[in-house]
Protein backbone atom coordinates (compact mmCIF):
# COMPACT_ATOMS: atom_id res chain seq x y z
CA UNK A 1 0.00 0.00 0.00
CA UNK A 2 1.45 3.31 -1.04
CA UNK A 3 1.67 6.45 1.27
CA UNK A 4 -0.83 7.65 3.82
CA UNK A 5 -3.39 9.93 2.92
CA UNK A 6 -4.32 12.42 5.98
CA UNK A 7 -1.34 11.14 7.92
CA UNK A 8 -3.69 7.70 8.38
CA UNK A 9 -5.26 5.89 5.35
CA UNK A 10 -2.96 4.90 2.56
CA UNK A 11 -4.07 6.45 -0.32
CA UNK A 12 -4.90 2.84 -2.13
CA UNK A 13 -6.19 1.96 0.97
CA UNK A 14 -10.43 0.10 0.14
CA UNK A 15 -13.00 2.34 0.16
CA UNK A 16 -15.87 0.19 0.42
CA UNK A 17 -16.74 -3.17 1.20
CA UNK A 18 -16.27 -4.35 -2.66
CA UNK A 19 -12.81 -3.00 -3.00
CA UNK A 20 -11.92 -4.22 0.71
CA UNK A 21 -13.31 -7.92 -0.93
CA UNK A 22 -11.56 -7.29 -4.15
CA UNK A 23 -8.26 -7.14 -2.51
CA UNK A 24 -8.84 -9.87 -0.26
CA UNK A 25 -9.28 -12.14 -3.55
CA UNK A 26 -6.14 -10.64 -4.99
CA UNK A 27 -4.12 -11.75 -1.59
CA UNK A 28 -5.30 -15.00 -0.70
CA UNK A 29 -6.43 -16.62 -4.17
CA UNK A 30 -3.18 -15.56 -6.48
CA UNK A 31 -1.69 -19.02 -6.91
CA UNK A 32 -5.45 -19.27 -9.06
CA UNK A 33 -7.10 -21.72 -6.99
CA UNK A 34 -10.50 -20.89 -5.86
CA UNK A 35 -12.28 -23.05 -3.40
CA UNK A 36 -16.13 -23.14 -3.62
CA UNK A 37 -18.73 -22.66 -0.63
CA UNK A 38 -19.44 -25.49 0.88
CA UNK A 39 -22.31 -24.47 3.45
CA UNK A 40 -24.06 -21.41 5.28
CA UNK A 41 -25.07 -21.18 8.42
CA UNK A 42 -26.94 -19.00 10.19
CA UNK A 43 -27.73 -18.12 14.14
CA UNK A 44 -28.72 -14.79 15.94
CA UNK A 45 -26.26 -12.34 14.98
CA UNK A 46 -24.25 -14.77 12.81
CA UNK A 47 -23.49 -15.92 9.10
CA UNK A 48 -20.93 -18.76 8.79
CA UNK A 49 -19.40 -19.65 5.32
CA UNK A 50 -17.55 -22.82 5.41
CA UNK A 51 -15.55 -23.47 1.85
CA UNK A 52 -14.70 -26.32 0.25
CA UNK A 53 -10.95 -26.38 1.30
CA UNK A 54 -12.42 -26.44 5.13
CA UNK A 55 -11.10 -23.00 5.50
CA UNK A 56 -14.50 -20.86 7.58
CA UNK A 57 -15.50 -17.37 8.45
CA UNK A 58 -18.46 -15.55 9.99
CA UNK A 59 -19.94 -12.36 9.69
CA UNK A 60 -22.69 -10.08 11.99
CA UNK A 61 -25.69 -9.78 10.72
CA UNK A 62 -27.88 -7.20 11.42
CA UNK A 63 -30.91 -9.70 13.63
CA UNK A 64 -32.88 -8.78 16.41
CA UNK A 65 -32.20 -5.70 18.50
CA UNK A 66 -29.56 -5.22 15.77
CA UNK A 67 -32.40 -5.30 12.89
CA UNK A 68 -31.72 -1.35 11.90
CA UNK A 69 -32.41 -2.63 8.66
CA UNK A 70 -35.70 -4.47 9.30
CA UNK A 71 -35.90 -7.92 10.54
CA UNK A 72 -34.41 -10.82 8.57
CA UNK A 73 -36.06 -13.59 6.92
CA UNK A 74 -35.66 -17.40 6.87
CA UNK A 75 -36.83 -17.33 3.45
CA UNK A 76 -33.99 -14.38 2.59
CA UNK A 77 -31.56 -17.01 4.27
CA UNK A 78 -32.96 -19.80 2.59
CA UNK A 79 -32.35 -18.04 -1.11
CA UNK A 80 -28.27 -18.04 -0.28
CA UNK A 81 -28.78 -21.92 -0.57
CA UNK A 82 -27.84 -21.51 -4.38
CA UNK A 83 -24.32 -20.21 -3.09
CA UNK A 84 -23.55 -23.56 -2.18
CA UNK A 85 -21.11 -25.09 -4.90
CA UNK A 86 -20.82 -21.93 -6.33
CA UNK A 87 -16.67 -20.52 -6.96
CA UNK A 88 -16.10 -17.86 -3.66
CA UNK A 89 -15.25 -14.99 -6.23
CA UNK A 90 -18.36 -15.92 -8.22
CA UNK A 91 -20.51 -15.86 -4.59
CA UNK A 92 -19.73 -12.48 -3.96
CA UNK A 93 -20.02 -11.08 -7.19
CA UNK A 94 -23.49 -12.78 -7.27
CA UNK A 95 -23.71 -11.20 -3.85
CA UNK A 96 -22.85 -7.64 -3.78
CA UNK A 97 -24.80 -7.10 -7.29
CA UNK A 98 -27.90 -5.30 -6.31
CA UNK A 99 -29.96 -6.68 -9.47
CA UNK A 100 -29.51 -10.35 -8.13
CA UNK A 101 -32.12 -11.25 -5.54
CA UNK A 102 -32.91 -14.95 -6.26
CA UNK A 103 -36.42 -15.66 -5.86
CA UNK A 104 -37.81 -13.78 -2.81
CA UNK A 105 -40.82 -11.51 -3.63
CA UNK A 106 -40.00 -7.99 -2.37
CA UNK A 107 -36.80 -8.68 -1.44
CA UNK A 108 -35.20 -6.71 -4.25
CA UNK A 109 -36.57 -3.52 -2.14
CA UNK A 110 -35.91 -4.80 1.33
CA UNK A 111 -32.41 -2.86 3.08
CA UNK A 112 -32.77 -6.16 5.42
CA UNK A 113 -32.15 -8.53 3.04
CA UNK A 114 -29.45 -6.70 1.42
CA UNK A 115 -28.26 -6.09 4.55
CA UNK A 116 -27.90 -9.79 4.62
CA UNK A 117 -26.23 -10.56 1.46
CA UNK A 118 -23.60 -8.24 2.54
CA UNK A 119 -22.49 -9.98 5.32
CA UNK A 120 -22.82 -12.85 3.51
CA UNK A 121 -20.32 -11.94 1.25
CA UNK A 122 -18.12 -10.65 3.99
CA UNK A 123 -17.78 -14.11 5.56
CA UNK A 124 -16.78 -15.75 2.51
CA UNK A 125 -14.05 -12.68 2.32
CA UNK A 126 -13.34 -13.47 6.03
CA UNK A 127 -13.13 -17.43 5.28
CA UNK A 128 -10.75 -17.03 2.63
CA UNK A 129 -8.23 -15.00 5.12
CA UNK A 130 -8.38 -17.82 7.83
CA UNK A 131 -4.97 -19.05 7.07
CA UNK A 132 -3.50 -16.15 6.18
CA UNK A 133 -4.34 -14.61 9.84
CA UNK A 134 -3.56 -17.30 11.21
CA UNK A 135 -0.86 -16.11 14.02
CA UNK A 136 2.08 -17.76 12.95
CA UNK A 137 1.61 -16.42 9.62
CA UNK A 138 1.09 -13.01 11.27
CA UNK A 139 4.35 -13.16 12.90
CA UNK A 140 6.20 -14.16 10.06
CA UNK A 141 4.60 -10.66 7.95
CA UNK A 142 5.67 -8.56 11.24
CA UNK A 143 2.30 -8.26 12.87
CA UNK A 144 2.72 -8.50 16.80
CA UNK A 145 0.09 -10.95 17.98
CA UNK A 146 -0.70 -11.00 21.56
CA UNK A 147 -3.50 -12.65 24.06
CA UNK A 148 -7.43 -12.19 23.19
CA UNK A 149 -7.47 -10.33 26.73
CA UNK A 150 -4.76 -8.03 25.59
CA UNK A 151 -5.75 -4.08 26.44
CA UNK A 152 -2.66 -2.36 26.67
CA UNK A 153 -3.88 -0.01 24.33
CA UNK A 154 -6.21 1.53 27.11
CA UNK A 155 -4.38 4.42 28.97
CA UNK A 156 -6.39 5.63 32.45
CA UNK A 157 -6.45 9.17 31.20
CA UNK A 158 -7.73 8.21 27.72
CA UNK A 159 -11.22 9.47 25.98
CA UNK A 160 -12.44 6.81 24.06
CA UNK A 161 -15.07 6.64 21.72
CA UNK A 162 -16.74 3.44 20.50
CA UNK A 163 -18.56 3.20 16.91
CA UNK A 164 -20.94 0.61 18.10
CA UNK A 165 -21.48 -0.77 21.38
CA UNK A 166 -20.24 -4.21 21.77
CA UNK A 167 -16.85 -5.60 22.38
CA UNK A 168 -14.24 -3.22 24.66
CA UNK A 169 -17.21 -1.36 26.36
CA UNK A 170 -16.97 -2.75 29.07
CA UNK A 171 -13.14 -2.58 29.54
CA UNK A 172 -13.13 1.23 28.19
CA UNK A 173 -15.68 2.21 30.88
CA UNK A 174 -13.64 0.23 33.65
CA UNK A 175 -10.09 1.44 32.44
CA UNK A 176 -10.59 4.92 30.90
CA UNK A 177 -11.44 8.22 31.92
CA UNK A 178 -14.51 9.16 29.15
CA UNK A 179 -16.80 6.79 27.05
CA UNK A 180 -18.82 7.75 24.18
CA UNK A 181 -20.61 5.41 22.03
CA UNK A 182 -22.10 5.53 18.68
CA UNK A 183 -24.75 3.14 17.57
CA UNK A 184 -27.34 2.91 15.25
CA UNK A 185 -29.83 0.89 17.50
CA UNK A 186 -32.31 3.31 19.30
CA UNK A 187 -31.61 4.29 22.83
CA UNK A 188 -33.77 1.84 24.16
CA UNK A 189 -31.77 -1.17 23.41
CA UNK A 190 -28.58 0.33 24.79
CA UNK A 191 -29.62 1.90 28.16
CA UNK A 192 -30.86 1.37 30.94
CA UNK A 193 -33.61 3.79 32.83
CA UNK A 194 -34.49 4.60 36.89
CA UNK A 195 -37.34 7.12 37.46
CA UNK A 196 -38.10 7.70 40.92
CA UNK A 197 -39.54 11.16 42.46
CA UNK A 198 -36.00 12.68 42.42
CA UNK A 199 -36.20 12.43 38.47
CA UNK A 200 -34.20 9.92 36.24
CA UNK A 201 -30.87 8.59 36.37
CA UNK A 202 -29.50 6.41 32.53
CA UNK A 203 -27.23 4.01 32.77
CA UNK A 204 -24.79 2.11 32.34
CA UNK A 205 -22.34 3.70 34.51
CA UNK A 206 -21.07 6.92 32.77
CA UNK A 207 -21.59 6.00 29.26
CA UNK A 208 -22.95 8.50 26.87
CA UNK A 209 -24.64 7.76 24.17
CA UNK A 210 -24.70 9.45 20.65
CA UNK A 211 -26.68 9.39 17.18
CA UNK A 212 -23.91 8.58 14.47
CA UNK A 213 -24.54 12.25 13.27
CA UNK A 214 -21.88 13.11 15.86
CA UNK A 215 -19.60 10.50 14.93
CA UNK A 216 -17.27 13.24 13.55
CA UNK A 217 -16.93 15.67 16.24
CA UNK A 218 -16.22 12.70 18.78
CA UNK A 219 -13.66 11.03 16.69
CA UNK A 220 -12.13 14.47 16.26
CA UNK A 221 -11.36 14.52 20.32
CA UNK A 222 -10.46 10.79 21.08
CA UNK A 223 -7.73 9.48 22.85
CA UNK A 224 -8.32 5.89 21.18
CA UNK A 225 -11.00 5.30 18.97
CA UNK A 226 -12.23 2.12 18.45
CA UNK A 227 -14.93 0.21 15.71
CA UNK A 228 -16.65 -2.26 15.44
CA UNK A 229 -15.90 -4.82 12.50
CA UNK A 230 -19.41 -5.29 11.04
CA UNK A 231 -18.84 -1.46 9.88
CA UNK A 232 -17.16 -3.13 7.33
CA UNK A 233 -20.70 -4.34 5.93
CA UNK A 234 -22.79 -0.87 5.63
CA UNK A 235 -18.86 0.80 4.13
CA UNK A 236 -19.06 2.96 7.15
CA UNK A 237 -15.86 1.75 8.92
CA UNK A 238 -14.07 2.85 5.76
CA UNK A 239 -15.81 6.54 5.95
CA UNK A 240 -14.80 6.76 9.78
CA UNK A 241 -11.05 5.61 9.07
CA UNK A 242 -10.93 8.55 7.27
CA UNK A 243 -12.58 11.21 9.62
CA UNK A 244 -9.82 13.92 10.67
CA UNK A 245 -8.53 12.01 14.46
CA UNK A 246 -5.51 13.20 16.68
CA UNK A 247 -6.39 9.64 18.31
CA UNK A 248 -3.38 7.65 19.52
CA UNK A 249 -4.73 4.48 18.66
CA UNK A 250 -7.78 3.41 16.16
CA UNK A 251 -8.70 0.06 17.21
CA UNK A 252 -11.14 -2.57 14.79
CA UNK A 253 -12.70 -4.93 16.97
CA UNK A 254 -15.04 -8.44 16.27
CA UNK A 255 -15.31 -11.58 14.23
CA UNK A 256 -16.59 -9.78 11.61
CA UNK A 257 -12.97 -7.77 11.25
CA UNK A 258 -11.22 -11.22 9.16
CA UNK A 259 -9.99 -9.50 6.07
CA UNK A 260 -6.23 -9.84 5.93
CA UNK A 261 -4.80 -7.48 8.23
CA UNK A 262 -2.59 -5.64 5.52
CA UNK A 263 -6.04 -4.00 4.68
CA UNK A 264 -6.58 -2.66 8.37
CA UNK A 265 -2.82 -1.43 8.63
CA UNK A 266 -3.94 0.66 5.28
CA UNK A 267 -7.01 1.96 6.60
CA UNK A 268 -4.60 3.29 9.48
CA UNK A 269 -5.69 0.34 12.35
CA UNK A 270 -3.44 0.16 15.06
CA UNK A 271 -4.61 -3.01 16.56
CA UNK A 272 -7.26 -5.64 15.03
CA UNK A 273 -9.34 -7.46 18.34
CA UNK A 274 -9.43 -10.71 16.16
CA UNK A 275 -11.35 -13.42 16.31
CA UNK A 276 -11.09 -16.39 13.23
CA UNK A 277 -12.91 -20.00 13.29
CA UNK A 278 -10.46 -23.09 13.61
CA UNK A 279 -13.04 -25.62 13.94
CA UNK A 280 -15.68 -25.23 11.39
CA UNK A 281 -17.90 -28.40 12.39
CA UNK A 282 -17.57 -27.50 15.66
CA UNK A 283 -18.88 -24.44 15.45
CA UNK A 284 -22.05 -24.86 13.08
CA UNK A 285 -23.42 -27.49 15.18
CA UNK A 286 -23.08 -25.52 18.44
CA UNK A 287 -25.06 -22.85 16.46
CA UNK A 288 -27.30 -25.41 15.50
CA UNK A 289 -27.56 -26.65 19.21
CA UNK A 290 -27.56 -23.65 21.50
CA UNK A 291 -30.40 -21.00 21.85
CA UNK A 292 -28.17 -17.80 21.58
CA UNK A 293 -26.67 -19.54 18.68
CA UNK A 294 -22.83 -18.30 19.71
CA UNK A 295 -21.20 -21.88 19.33
CA UNK A 296 -18.63 -23.51 21.57
CA UNK A 297 -15.53 -20.93 22.60
CA UNK A 298 -13.19 -23.65 21.59
CA UNK A 299 -14.37 -23.37 17.69
CA UNK A 300 -12.27 -19.80 17.50
CA UNK A 301 -9.53 -18.10 18.34
CA UNK A 302 -9.02 -14.86 19.47
CA UNK A 303 -6.41 -12.46 19.75
CA UNK A 304 -4.95 -8.83 19.52
CA UNK A 305 -3.10 -8.16 16.21
CA UNK A 306 -0.65 -4.93 16.97
CA UNK A 307 0.14 -3.18 12.98
CA UNK A 308 3.85 -3.39 12.36
CA UNK A 309 4.95 -0.33 12.79
CA UNK A 310 3.25 0.54 16.45
CA UNK A 311 5.04 -3.01 17.00
CA UNK A 312 8.37 -1.68 16.58
CA UNK A 313 7.73 1.14 18.60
Amino acid sequence: MSGKANGFVAADAPCSLHELIEETLHITCSDGLMPTVRRLCFGARWAVVELSDGRAGRAFTFNGQHAVYGALDFEYMRSLQSLTGVYADDAVAQLLDEHVYGAVVGAADDAAYRSLRRSVALAVANALSCEVNAPEALAERGFVVSDSSDRSFFRPDDAVVLVGAGMLLREATAMCASLDVVDLRPRAALQSVLLDADGVRTGPGTVRFHDVENTGALVAQADVVGITGCALENDSLFDVARLPRRAREFVVFGPSAQAPMELFAALGATRVVASRIVDADALIEGMLEAFDAAGPRSATEGYVVTMPEQGRE
